[in-house]
């Protein structure tokens, strides 16, 4: 069956809701179709790992929005359904059961999925990993069940669901392969503190080794690590981080690298096809440099851009990349480059017992990025914009650690 529309979104995650909420308001008469993979409406995912987990956050709050909103003349979400190729001169999307999908526009928003591990025992029951809302109520599932809990993986989802399991009274532990958790994105130091507040918490840390099996008869009873030590486990995430998820493009012949390479205008090799989220692979014009991010906030703001650039705008991508969290009763929000720097100043207390903090971070006399815990947030604006601005601030630097010096003074 052929089909036909003036914009084609895949993916229905943060970036491709954002991409479809932007034409909807630009765009109200054009028809528009949208294709996932998920069985499910587009719904938020960070309480996935949080709130909802701990059976905090109703089930019907996970989505953006109540099912009306996509029953309209001009607008077709295609569930459970994935497009397998792109022909790009002929502006034709092939999904896998064979029907095509002619476009003006299309947005390729696929994401990432789960590293696999391929271990011995990985597909015994309890063994999980957390991306899609079936994934979640998978684990909550067997959290009423569980005593102990084997973590692979000290990043983002890693932590965030240690600290969810250790609240709902799990004995958590987590085991990292590097030297120190959030090695992605924090240096030694803060990763040592997070580390020692979680310990506080009752969780149990394993660094520099990695899981060599799980053994369990039909269920997971135990993981194995590289060094020969048993850890009882009768709950396990698999939170090594994702793969972004390259078929499409790499099928239809545009460029691909660490995801799918995008002007500054988030468009492909492919003239009128365009990239936003976690699979993007972006010029950061702050940084000076490529990177691919995987976090809400991109997310948002790349597919709202690609959508209106799209609909015929000319913007160029221009964010200061950022990334939050919460884990036990810390809010911590970070921004910009938080591992290449020449020096940083500490603001607020660093303490493991109440910590209210900002680390920022310099590099020839400019902010170039900050991790803070517990902050407000006319703080972090002030630092969001000296990154963006690029403001020289040598001469007040020694001002930074005085909670009393007015930081929207050098804005000025």
């Amino acid at each position: 069956m052929d089909k036909r529309c003036e914009y084609l979104i895949i993916g229905s995650g943060i970036a491709g809701y954002n991409a479809l909420k932007e034409l909807t308001k630009i765009k109200p008469t054009s028809k528009v179709i949208i294709v996932s993979s998920d069985r499910y409406y587009p719904y938020d995912r960070p309480p996935l790992s949080k709130h909802y987990l701990r059976g905090k956050f109703p089930r019907e709050k996970l989505f953006f929005e109540k099912e009306e909103f996509y029953r309209r003349e001009n607008l077709e979400v295609i569930l459970q359904r994935s497009v397998t190729k792109i022909d790009k001169n002929e502006k034709v999307a092939v999904l896998d059961n064979g029907d095509n999908i002619y476009f003006e526009k299309a947005l390729i928003s696929t994401g990432g999925s789960p590293r696999k591990l391929n271990l011995p025992g990985e597909n015994l029951r309890g063994v999980h990993y957390l991306r899609t809302l079936d994934d979640a109520d998978s684990i909550r599932d067997d959290v009423s069940k569980s005593k102990t809990a084997l973590i692979v993986g000290g990043g983002f989802i890693g932590m965030e669901v240690a600290s969810s399991l250790t609240m709902l009274g799990v004995k958590v532990t987590v085991i990292e392969v590097k030297s120190y958790i959030w090695n992605t994105f924090v240096d030694e130091k803060i990763s040592r503190f997070i580390q020692q507040y979680f310990e506080s918490k009752g969780v149990n840390f394993i660094l520099n080794e990695s899981v060599k099996e799980f053994q369990g008869d039909k269920m997971v009873k135990a993981g194995v690590t590289s060094g020969g030590k048993r850890i009882d486990a009768d709950l396990v995430l698999l939170a090594v981080g994702i793969s972004p998820n390259l078929d499409i493009a790499q099928k239809s012949g545009i460029d691909t690298g660490n995801g799918i390479i995008a002007n500054e205008y988030l468009e492909t090799s492919a003239k009128d096809i365009y990239t936003a989220g976690d699979v993007a692979n972006i010029y950061d014009p702050i940084e000076k440099r490529r990177k691919r991010i995987e976090h809400w906030n991109n997310a948002e703001y790349t597919g709202k851009l690609a959508a209106r650039n799209m609909a015929g705008s000319h913007e160029q991508y221009n964010f200061v990349s950022s990334i939050w969290s919460d884990i036990f009763d810390l809010h911590i929000e970070s921004a910009g480059e938080t591992t290449n720097y020449d020096e940083y100043i500490i603001r607020g207390k660093f303490e493991i017992t109440k910590p209210n903090f900002n680390v920022i971070y310099l590099k020839d006399g400019l902010v170039k990025g900050y991790l803070a815990i517990n902050r407000e947030y006319d703080e972090l604006d002030v630092l969001n914009k000296l990154i963006e601005k690029g403001i020289d601030i040598s001469n007040k630097k020694s001002s930074l650690a005085d909670e009393n010096f007015d930081l929207k003074s050098l804005l000025q």
